[in-house]
């Protein structure tokens, strides 16, 4: 992945700094609502296990959250979606513009942290 650095959206580099500043949180990314990747970075000293941009990760979750929309009105807006695999988590958050995509370790409890991610997210674009 060529790195898309958060400092180059100063909106988005202080909510990324505080989320990766969680232990077991190894990337944050912005995608767009098409799937395509706009800003992301890993934690320093992190090497990734998938290429986000050879997997089509982002597009999927982007996928994923249009596909669920069908429920808002009955269910209400959905706040997040955690995936879990045998190497890591994924946790796919909308934002007003664009979808917020973290990976953290497999092992991490991330339901502990997750009201304070998504408020840290709260006024993003």
């Amino acid at each position: 992945m060529s790195k898309l650095i958060f400092e180059k959206t100063p909106n988005w580099e202080s909510a990324s700094k505080l989320i990766l500043s969680f232990p077991g949180i190894r990337f944050i990314g912005v995608i767009s609502n098409l799937g395509n990747l706009v800003v992301g970075d890993y934690k320093k000293g992190i090497v990734p296990i998938a290429k986000m941009d050879e997997y089509k990760i982002c597009m999927e979750h982007a996928l994923e959250l249009f596909m669920k929309k069908d429920l808002d009105d009955s269910l209400g807006p959905l706040d997040y979606i955690v995936s879990k695999r045998k190497k890591l988590k994924i946790i796919t958050i909308p934002t007003n513009a664009n979808i917020v995509l973290i990976s953290a370790e497999s092992t991490m409890a991330i339901e502990p942290i997750i009201d304070e991610i998504i408020r840290s997210l709260k006024d993003m674009p």
